[in-house]
């Protein structure tokens, strides 16, 4: 069975050598610059959650829009 198992991810990864260079390295790349922008928008946050936010700013945060007949002046 281990030997069969062994065959099978030798045969996948033969297959996928051939796409390697066109599908596996761009996917990558993408993922990399995903990860990136999400360390750099935690960083700029200031390591702040929705729910930190949300604390700090209540009257923003759970405001309810109000447009037509009943908004205030």
């Amino acid at each position: 069975m281990k030997l069969k198992i062994k065959e099978l991810f030798e045969r996948i990864r033969k297959a996928l050598k051939p796409y390697q260079k066109n599908i596996i390295q761009p996917l990558l790349k993408i993922i990399l610059i995903i990860i990136i922008c999400m360390i750099i928008v935690h960083v700029i946050s200031g390591h702040e959650t929705l729910s930190q936010y949300a604390d700090k700013n209540p009257d923003i945060a759970y405001s309810t829009s109000v447009s037509g007949e009943d908004a205030e002046p």
